[in-house]
C-alpha cells in the first residue's frame, strides 16, 4: 500500500487558556470550533496521575472513558461534521492519518493517545484504519525537519544502556522491605535486542545494516558510534526522565540532560528516526512548551521521534519493539513508521486491554507521510525462495488464464513442499527463553498463513492472483524463521 493510500487529518489546537480554539483540516475543506480542557484542570490531573502508575491496571472502561471524553469534546458541531466525511470516504484498504498540532502545553500534556469514538469502540491510536501522530510546525520552536526518506541500505544503530546500578538498588529496596512503588524497572536489554533482530531477519543486508552498543554507554561512546555508522534510525535502550537520559558517566549511571543530548544529534544529520525506549522522555510538560527529551530532538531537524510518555514496564517496552519493526518491515503498509506504530499499540491492546501500554508510546511525525523505509524494491524480501518455472510463466500471462491440470499440479506442489517445510520446524526453542514467545507467534502465524494456502487451492474455480499473494506473504513469513533459526544456530 503506497502512502497515497493515506490521507492527512489535521487538527490545530492554539490559544493560551480556555476555550482554546480548534481547525481541522481535511483535503482542502476545514472546519473550526473550541475546546475546554487542559491538564492543569484538577480532574484530568488526577486522571494523568492514575494512567502514568505502571503498576496498576486501569481498567478498559476508564481508558475508553477517557479516550472517549476527549473526542466527544473534540469533535462536535462543525469538526464532527468534517470527521464524519473523512471517515466515510475512507475505502477499504485506505487510512486516515490523524495529525494532532497541539500548541498550548497544558493541552498537549492530555492523554490523547487514549483518544477514542466510543460509540464505535474505535481508539484511534490502535486503530489499523487509523495513524495517530503528533506534530510540531510552529516557526518559534522548530524549523523545517529534514526528508525522512532513507536510501539503501538504511542504517540502524541500536544503544542499549547497562543498568545493572538500578538492579542492585532495587535489590537492596526488596530486602529491606522498602515499597518502592513506582521505582524504575530493570531493563533487560538482551531480550529486546533479540525480538528487533528477529523482527528484521527478513531483510536482506542491501536494504538494512545493523549495529549494537551495548554495555556502560557514555555520552561520548554514543558519540563515537554515531560519527562512526551515521545511523538512519537511533533505537536507545535505559532508562529516562521528561528531561534526560540515563547514559553512564564517572560516578555511575548519570541523567544526561535533554539540551546535551539534542546538541549531540544535531550534528548528526542521517538520522531520520529516534526510538527512545526508556520511561518518561516523551511526557509533555503541562506549562512548558518543548521541555521534553522527544519534542527538544524534534527542534534539531529529527523528522520523527517514538517516546515514551508514561513509565513503562521492561515486560512492556520489549513487545512494543518486537511490533514495530516487525510491522515496519511486513506490516500492511511497509516502510511507513506510523502504520507500524499503530499497529504495535494494537499489538500491546490486544495483549492487556486493561492497560495504558498501547496509549504510552507517542510518535512525533514532522513529515508530510511516514515512509521512512524504501520496502517495495522486488528484491526486499524476496529471500532465496521462487516460484516453479510453470507457475512463473502464468503469471506473465493476462488474466484470466485457464488452469490445465499440469499448472494445478505445479500449485499443489509448490505448497506441498511448504507444508514439507513447516513440518520440519522445531516445536520451540527453549535454551533462548528471550526469543521463546516470539518464536512461537512466528510459527502459529506461518501456520495460518499455510492454511490459507491450502483454502485457496481449493476453491472452484481456483483465484491464481490471490493464490500468488498468498504464497508471497508466507515466504516472507519463511525467510524469516529461516533466519531466526540460523542465528540461533550459529550462536550454539
Amino acid at each position: 500500500m503506497s502512502s497515497s493510500h493515506t490521507q492527512n487529518f489535521d487538527i490545530t489546537i492554539l490559544g493560551t487558556e480556555t476555550p482554546y480554539t480548534v481547525v481541522a483540516d481535511y483535503q482542502g475543506l476545514t472546519a473550526d470550533g473550541f475546546f475546554y480542557h487542559d491538564a492543569l484542570q484538577p480532574d484530568w490531573a488526577q486522571t494523568i496521575g492514575v494512567l502514568a502508575a505502571t503498576q496498576s491496571s486501569v481498567g478498559e472502561d476508564g481508558i475508553l472513558d477517557t479516550g472517549g471524553l476527549l473526542f466527544s469534546e473534540l469533535f462536535h458541531g462543525k469538526l464532527r461534521r468534517l470527521w464524519i466525511e473523512a471517515v466515510a470516504q475512507l475505502e477499504a484498504g485506505q487510512r486516515l492519518r490523524v495529525r494532532l498540532n497541539i500548541q498550548p502545553p497544558a493541552v498537549a500534556a492530555l492523554p490523547w493517545e487514549t483518544l477514542t469514538d466510543a460509540s464505535r469502540r474505535r481508539l484511534l491510536a490502535a486503530d489499523r484504519a487509523f495513524s495517530l501522530v503528533r506534530i510540531a510546525t510552529s516557526v518559534e520552536f522548530v524549523g523545517r525537519a529534514r526528508s525522512i526518506h532513507t536510501e539503501l541500505p538504511a542504517k540502524l544503530l541500536i544503544v542499549a544502556v547497562d543498568d545493572r546500578e538500578i538492579d542492585r538498588e532495587i535489590d537492596r529496596e526488596i530486602d529491606s522491605g522498602v515499597d518502592g512503588g513506582e521505582r524504575a524497572n530493570s531493563i533487560d536489554s538482551t531480550s529486546e535486542i533479540a525480538r528487533i533482530q528477529a523482527a528484521l531477519s527478513a531483510v536482506p543486508s542491501s536494504h538494512m545494516q545493523i549495529e549494537v552498543l551495548q554495555g556502560q554507554v557514555d555520552i561520548q561512546m554514543l558519540r563515537r558510534a554515531l560519527e562512526q555508522h551515521h545511523p538512519d534510525i537511533l533505537h536507545i535502550i535505559s532508562h529516562g526522565e521528561a528531561d534526560g537520559l540515563y547514559l553512564w558517566g564517572e560516578n555511575g549511571l548519570t541523567l544526561v540532560k535533554s539540551s546535551q543530548i539534542a546538541a549531540m544529534l544535531a550534528l548528526v544529520d542521517s538520522i531520520k528516526l529516534v526510538f527512545l525506549n526508556a520511561c518518561l522522555v516523551g511526557q509533555p510538560d503541562n506549562t512548558m512548551p518543548f521541555a521534553s527529551l522527544a519534542q527538544r530532538l524534534l527542534q534539531t531537524g529529527i523528522p520523527a521521534v517514538i517516546a515514551m510518555q508514561f513509565q513503562v514496564l521492561d515486560r512492556v517496552a520489549a513487545e512494543f519493539a518486537g511490533f514495530l519493526y516487525d510491522a515496519l518491515v511486513s506490516g500492511p503498509q511497509p516502510g511507513a513508521i506510523d502504520v507500524a506504530t499503530s499497529i504495535a499499540r494494537s499489538g500491546l491492546y490486544i495483549n492487556d486491554p486493561d492497560r495504558i501500554d498501547f496509549a504510552t508510546p507517542l510518535l512525533w511525525l514532522n513529515a508530510p507521510d511516514g515512509m521512512i523505509l524504501q520496502m517495495e524494491d522486488p528484491d526486499t524480501l524476496a529471500g532465496s525462495y521462487s516460484l516453479s518455472s510453470p507457475l512463473a510463466a502464468l503469471l506473465e500471462t493476462p488474466f484470466p488464464t485457464p488452469l490445465t491440470e499440469e499448472t494445478l499440479s505445479s500449485l499443489a506442489l509448490e505448497i506441498d513442499e511448504r507444508q514439507a517445510w513447516f513440518e520440519q520446524l522445531p516445536e520451540n526453542v527453549e535454551p533462548f527463553l528471550e526469543l521463546r514467545f516470539d518464536y512461537a507467534d512466528r510459527k502459529a502465524g506461518v501456520k495460518a498463513a499455510l492454511q490459507q494456502l491450502q483454502q485457496t487451492l481449493r476453491m472452484q474455480p481456483v483465484d491464481i492472483q490471490r493464490l500468488t499473494e498468498r504464497l508471497a506473504t508466507f515466504d516472507v513469513q519463511r525467510q524469516s524463521i529461516d533466519n531466526m533459526l540460523a542465528r540461533l544456530n550459529q550462536s550454539v
